[in-house]
């Protein structure tokens, strides 16, 4: 479906169909009175991450169309097959990442038609926000991710929206280890865009101060772009890290973490231990790089190549 024309000065509700699959995506299309920016919103690319689906949501519901300047297209639940089968990481109809499935294939597998249809939007726009929280078994500390690819001017767009948006976390994404060019960052950066990932709130429950948190943050970005009149609004210091780290399981296995969303950590400290189904010690996991620990996997379950943590480094 195109959402190229319409009027100005308007907020239209609609549907973007995704050929071949038995799914909608739900937009808000908000359209200024005068010229300026398209700004993309999206909520829920993985289904169990509820602040950013309700900041999106109220996003869409609070912005006046005669009070923006150029546009914000919001989609408000990127992955329903994943929200309504309450699916940490992975769409039920092919067991695939949806934030890794960009830009998508209309004539690929479930998750690959939806990037599709999401990527589409993505080449109208100036400007993609992603607003994730920790997912059902995830808990984590807030931060926000820029795109490290592109030119030198895009990255330091990426980054600045992050500094923009206010959370005290900010770190670079790149190319994931061992994976092919499929995240939406990388999606973006082939069109030329800024994206930025805001993560807040997590482990399955949704909580007023997580979507007060992405509520402000779009709209420091929406201001600072122009979108909306008046200067971002102050936030707290931040640090900006180099790098992150993400630790994967090596052996499916029953998981006790050791460290916490927070944490100062150094390399070789004890971070959790995996075991078997006597108790017996499979793997001792170990903190790989000195830094803060961004999430941690909350649940016992855990299977071959499941997130473990992530580490930020300095």
């Amino acid at each position: 479906m195109s959402v190229v024309g319409g009027s100005t000065g308007q907020k239209v509700r609609g549907i973007l169909e995704v050929p071949g699959i038995d799914v909608e995506l739900a937009y808000t299309d908000v359209r200024g009175v005068d010229d300026g920016p398209t700004v993309l919103l999206t909520g829920g690319m993985h289904g169990g991450e509820y602040p950013g689906i309700a900041a999106a949501i109220e996003t869409a519901r609070r912005l006046d169309p005669t009070q923006v300047s150029g546009r914000v297209f919001v989609i408000h639940l990127t992955n329903p097959p994943a929200f309504w089968d309450r699916r940490m990481y992975l769409n039920p109809l092919d067991g695939k990442n949806l934030g890794r499935c960009f830009p998508g294939d209309p004539q690929g597998s479930a998750s690959e038609r939806m990037a599709a249809v999401v990527f589409g939007v993505a080449r109208q726009a100036n400007c993609w926000m992603d607003l994730h929280g920790g997912d059902i078994h995830e808990a984590l500390v807030p931060f926000s991710i820029f795109s490290s690819l592109g030119g030198s001017e895009l990255v330091a767009a990426a980054r600045h929206l992050c500094e923009i948006y206010g959370i005290p976390r900010v770190v670079p994404s790149g190319l994931p280890q061992g994976q092919p060019t499929v995240s939406f960052d990388v999606a973006a950066a082939s069109l030329g865009i800024p994206a930025i990932l805001a993560e807040s709130g997590g482990v399955g429950q949704i909580d007023d101060a997580s979507v007060e948190r992405h509520l402000v943050g779009v709209e420091n970005v929406l201001r600072h772009l122009g979108v909306l009149s008046g200067a971002p609004a102050p936030h707290g210091p931040q640090v900006v890290y180099s790098a992150e780290e993400r630790v994967r399981s090596e052996v499916q296995g029953f998981w006790r973490c050791l460290v916490r969303p927070g944490d100062t950590v150094r390399a070789g400290d004890p971070a959790g231990v995996l075991k078997d189904v006597y108790g017996d010690t499979l793997r001792e996991v170990a903190i790989p790089r000195d830094g803060e620990v961004l999430y941690t996997a909350t649940s016992y379950a855990i299977g071959v190549g499941d997130p473990l943590f992530s580490v930020a480094v300095p």
